[in-house]
């Protein structure tokens, strides 16, 4: 069965009855400030995708470090990776959040048992003691954690990282969000071989579309998952706009600054509104805030707004709890502001 994920607006079209174009999408974290797609030279669609040595050079640059590995989007490395590190000689179990990116228990789930922490909360007393226990091998980790915002600083890592060298395990750092906040990544900070970390072009440059990712991870490893994602794994025309934007530092340090400025004028536009209806901030980042709430209320908020043609995301935490998941709206788009404030009086 497929999991569910925000910006699905097909299946919100089809439940709502309401054309894809007349959608407010606030269901994802990706950034409505995309990167301008620059022109497309012709032979970027006409040769087979070799990657750019260019490409790699600002992708390595962008990101710090030479150990990059190029995909098509951090999905498909998500995807690999269990089997890959398998191969590594350690089959243990592995330590994911109960509450985060799903795609990563799927994939883990189908190599091995999966263990879990909490999501929620701050978990390193927990994750310290279940990494402790014979049978885990493995954690997962994603900084910001999407959608409930808790982030593990680099010292808290690398301890991490240390336990599990000893049974040849690894630590899989997932910083899809961290764009925005770059002092958070492991990447400013010297790491042991077993910490990778996997990166998402689409959400900080507002590119989804285009599909590209990257693995920060030693050359072996590099090489078993080059071997599995095969030739020509990044597409021509996906190359060339990402060589740009890896290059464009002007924009990089614009775009930052810009929405750490907006982060609290995005999050006043809901949390009066949605703690007057009795819900909790639960995270606030750059690209996205969650809610946590009562699941019945979280399901009518949903549908009501829906019904307004404004999509939000729901990730159910209990049977009773649910989190709201809320993306980024162009502040200077009237037409959208003011249709997010009409449904929040019709609501009260």
């Amino acid at each position: 069965m497929s999991l569910i994920h925000g910006g699905d607006l097909y299946s919100a079209s089809k439940r709502f009855g309401r054309p894809i174009n007349d959608w407010l999408d606030l269901s994802t974290g990706i950034n409505v400030h995309s990167y301008p797609i620059p022109a497309i030279a012709p032979p970027a669609w006409q040769r087979l995708p070799y990657l750019e040595p260019q490409l790699l050079q600002a992708a390595q640059h962008y990101y710090g470090t030479d150990h990059v590995l190029l995909t098509a989007g951090s999905q498909a490395v998500i995807e690999r990776l269990p089997e890959i590190l398998h191969q590594q000689g350690n089959r243990l179990c592995a330590l994911l959040p109960d509450i985060g990116y799903q795609e990563h228990h799927r994939a883990w789930g189908l190599q091995t048992t999966v263990m879990t922490y909490s999501g929620l909360i701050d978990a390193s007393a927990q994750i310290s003691d279940l990494l402790n226990q014979p049978n885990v091998g493995h954690l997962v980790l994603i900084n910001p954690n999407n959608p409930t915002g808790s982030t593990y600083g680099p010292d808290q890592i690398r301890t991490w990282a240390q336990q599990l060298a000893k049974k040849q395990g690894y630590v899989v750092v997932d910083e899809a969000f961290i764009d925005c906040q770059p002092q958070h990544s492991v990447m400013t900070q010297d790491m042991p071989d077993n910490v990778l970390v996997l990166r998402s072009f689409g959400k900080f440059f507002g590119l989804a579309g285009i599909r590209l990712g990257a693995m920060i991870a030693p050359p072996r490893l590099r090489q078993q998952m080059t071997n599995i994602m095969g030739p020509w794994c990044v597409n021509g025309p996906a190359q060339a706009i990402a060589t740009e934007a890896f290059q464009n530092l002007a924009w990089q340090q614009s775009m930052v600054q810009q929405l750490q400025l907006e982060q609290g004028q995005q999050r006043a536009l809901w949390q009066d509104f949605l703690l007057r209806i009795g819900t909790r901030l639960q995270a606030d980042t750059p690209l996205f805030r969650s809610f946590l709430l009562p699941a019945t209320q979280a399901e009518d908020l949903h549908t009501l707004g829906a019904k307004a043609g404004i999509l939000v995301r729901p990730v159910p935490i209990t049977e009773t709890t649910t989190l709201v998941r809320v993306g980024n709206i162009d502040l200077t788009n009237q037409p959208h502001l003011d249709r997010c404030r009409a449904w929040q009086i019709s609501i009260g």
